[in-house]
């Protein structure tokens, strides 16, 4: 492929790459790699995980295709995090490489970790090893594509892609068991295995507090009104289009509804355009992204989250935490059920089936849901942070006393 011609001419080497390199160094370096660097689910876990390392140990940086603006930012760059934007255009295959493989090669990183959504963008993992970086993980946080025109070529270049590029990272990540095997051959998954990162929250953080509902709900001028919330980025995989043709059924049965509708996207102006031909504009609230999302959970009634596809996302462990019943599509995983009070409808039922759900919340509302206390655990952030930050020392050490070069033959076993 070009990306690799290119990179190879550049590289001298793996063995080269660092030759030279101070194997006391103080810091573990890691570089977290997103296609586009915003507001969303990969974001939040990169800065939960983040957080929580030790500094002293570390220094982390972010690398992305294209970087826009983001509620995480500025506080990771708070923690001394740098940012790398490559080209600018997550369509530039061949810059985004040629970049990515010159910082990779200047900083000399001890790890990558690729946060990823298809398969082509495994070729940056066979990009990091031209660069001699020793440890590449493969993180999957994804399980399908959305729908287009092109859809079903790009399902045949994910597929091709991740049968050529997969062997290229050491390490396979992922969110939920169908994330796992959406990114990475049924082959190597057999006989590598992977680790099962879910997105982590900090589960006290959401622990409901009345006083703060009732503050939000004024402000928002929704007192006295059964509200149905969700979370999430404006764009074809969450199926906001979906949501709104189910409340529009809600409101004509139930006219005290409201629908508030956190995050940004692409899909805005489509969105509040569906709104008004629905009739519903005034009662939608588009609020746009937010850094304290649980204040706004707790608003709510009921909580929707009818995606077309997901790997594990991070909006519905935390909901479950801020005790709403919730209503999820069946593309979720039910590997994120934390809380009796969930439950899961194939979006093929029909959205007069999913307001008669939502109605029927409708009579619990204010009935607070406890957690599983074990399986939410299993979420914790500051759990998941020490199981991660655990794996970089122990594999960077392992490279650094000469055995890295089978890491990519070690099969890797499941937390």
């Amino acid at each position: 492929m070009r990306i690799a011609r290119q990179t190879k001419r550049l590289a001298a080497g793996d063995e080269k790459a660092w030759e030279g390199s101070n194997l006391s160094v103080e810091k573990i370096k890691v570089c977290c790699f997103c296609e586009k660097w915003e507001s969303g689910g990969i974001e939040s876990f990169l800065n939960n995980v983040i957080q929580r390392l030790d500094q002293e140990r570390f220094q982390v940086d972010i690398a992305a295709s294209c970087l826009a603006e983001s509620v995480f930012t500025m506080p990771l760059k708070n923690r001394g995090v740098r940012f790398f934007d490559l080209s600018g255009n997550q369509r530039d295959l061949v810059q985004n490489h040629r970049k990515f493989f010159e910082l990779l090669r200047r900083e000399r990183y001890h790890v990558v970790h690729l946060n990823l959504f298809q398969g082509l963008s495994l070729a940056y993992a066979e990009t990091a090893k031209r660069a001699g970086v020793p440890v590449r993980i493969a993180h999957s946080h994804n399980t399908g594509l959305r729908k287009s025109g092109t859809r079903p070529l790009k399902l045949l270049v994910h597929n091709m892609a991740k049968y050529i590029f997969a062997r290229e990272a050491t390490a396979f990540w992922a969110c939920s068991r169908e994330a796992a095997g959406f990114l990475f051959p049924k082959g190597a998954l057999n006989r590598r295995g992977y680790r099962f990162i879910p997105n982590g929250i900090e589960v006290e953080r959401f622990r409901f507090d009345p006083a703060v509902r009732e503050q939000v709900r004024a402000e928002l001028g929704i007192e006295g009104q059964f509200v149905i919330g969700h979370v999430g980025r404006l764009c074809d995989q969450k199926n906001q289009d979906f949501l709104l043709e189910v409340f529009a059924q809600v409101k004509r049965r139930r006219p005290e509804s409201r629908l508030l509708l956190v995050g940004e996207g692409e899909l805005l102006g489509r969105l509040k355009e569906k709104a008004g031909g629905l009739g519903v504009t005034e009662s939608v609230i588009f609020y746009g992204s937010a850094s304290q999302v649980e204040r706004l959970l707790w608003a709510m009634d009921v909580f929707v989250l009818p995606s077309r596809f997901e790997g594990l996302p991070l909006t519905s462990v935390e909901a479950q935490a801020a005790g709403l019943p919730c209503l999820f599509s069946d593309a979720i995983t039910k590997e994120c059920t934390i809380a009796r009070s969930t439950i899961f409808l194939p979006l093929a039922a029909g959205k007069e089936a999913w307001a008669d759900a939502a109605i029927e919340y409708c009579e619990k509302s204010g009935k607070l849901y406890s957690v599983d206390s074990e399986k939410s655990e299993l979420f914790s952030a500051d759990s998941i942070a020490e199981n991660i930050q655990n794996f970089y020392i122990n594999v960077t050490e392992t490279w650094r006393k000469g055995e890295a070069r089978y890491l990519s033959q070690t099969k890797m076993e499941s937390l």
